[in-house]
């Protein structure tokens, strides 16, 4: 595969790249995820249709990306395909397609861009914390952790939000999704998460000025976890959140460094990456095993 079709699937939109042989990376527009029939696996055959709309003449492949628990090509589990399902998806969409297509979860990918294109690419081990719709953690030391094949998804850990008076998941909490949740238990209002970060910023909404400072206290505490439990050289911030890091970055960086030892500090720093999800799962393909000083063509 030289040149490829990026396709990141999330919770509400699915975004498209053109990914080139020399890794440039053009953005090529979204759409809604809501527009495919979630919650079955018929959600493929969707998913099937939309990447052939999409795809380029020049493309000889597509790279897509996922949240959900991957075993190599195949899903074990997403909630757009409808939980449990062991749906061989990059098999399924290369018949489809008539083309390569390699399949990773969003949160491995992002790693792999990251160690070859993007901040690790010094050999340091290296946290990237993907923060978005919802949240995750790829950890990479040369390769990438996967465990069995579900390292990292951390979605569902505990937290007591002692301004609620409540323990809420990491999803409920740290993430796009937690951040509207949070705002409307505390003002009976919806808004996005850039709409209250905006707020806050203006400082004319006091429940958004709490949730966005609730969101910044608790990401300092994930990335206590994260330094505890990998002890990286560097935590790496990506995902759709990274865009108003100038807002809440500074804050959450002291709350990491109060309480945690300093043998533990890690350096704290924003992805220079768009679209990192999709060029990892491209270069997933072309590096699958080890670390190397430069991306090489094939």
């Amino acid at each position: 595969m030289r040149c490829a079709l990026g396709v990141d699937i999330g919770g509400t939109k699915i975004q498209f790249c053109h990914i080139a042989e020399n890794l440039s990376v053009t953005a090529l527009g979204q759409t809604p995820t809501a527009l495919l029939r979630r919650g079955t696996p018929l959600f493929a055959g969707d998913l099937a249709e939309l990447i052939r709309s999409r795809l380029p003449l020049d493309a000889d492949g597509v790279a897509v990306s996922l949240n959900g628990v991957l075993n190599g090509g195949t899903v074990a589990y997403s909630s757009l395909m409808g939980g449990k399902v062991n749906f061989p998806l990059a098999a399924f969409l290369s018949q489809a397609l008539a083309c390569e297509v390699r399949v990773d979860d969003d949160i491995h990918a992002m790693a792999i861009a990251e160690a070859h294109a993007g901040a690790g690419g010094d050999g340091a081990p290296f946290a990237l914390l993907n923060l978005g719709t919802g949240i995750g953690v790829g950890c990479y030391a040369g390769n990438v952790l996967r465990g069995h094949f579900a390292a990292g998804l951390i979605s569902e850990q505990m937290l007591y939000i002692d301004e609620l008076n409540e323990y809420r998941s990491l999803d409920r909490t740290v993430c796009g999704r937690g951040i509207r949740e949070m705002y409307y238990q505390l003002s009976g209002q919806h808004a996005d998460a850039v709409t209250l970060f905006s707020r806050a910023i203006g400082g004319e909404d006091a429940p958004a000025v709490q949730t966005i400072g609730l969101f910044t206290r608790y990401l300092g505490r994930v990335m206590q976890m994260i330094s505890r439990f990998y002890h990286p050289e560097r935590i790496i911030i990506n995902g759709s959140i990274k865009k108003a890091a100038g807002y809440y970055l500074d804050q959450a960086r002291a709350y990491y460094h109060e309480g945690l030892e300093p043998a533990f500090h890690a350096e704290i720093m924003v992805s220079p990456l768009a679209h990192a999800a999709e060029l990892g799962t491209f270069l997933g393909g072309i590096y699958p095993h080890g670390k190397y000083a430069g991306v090489q063509k094939e």
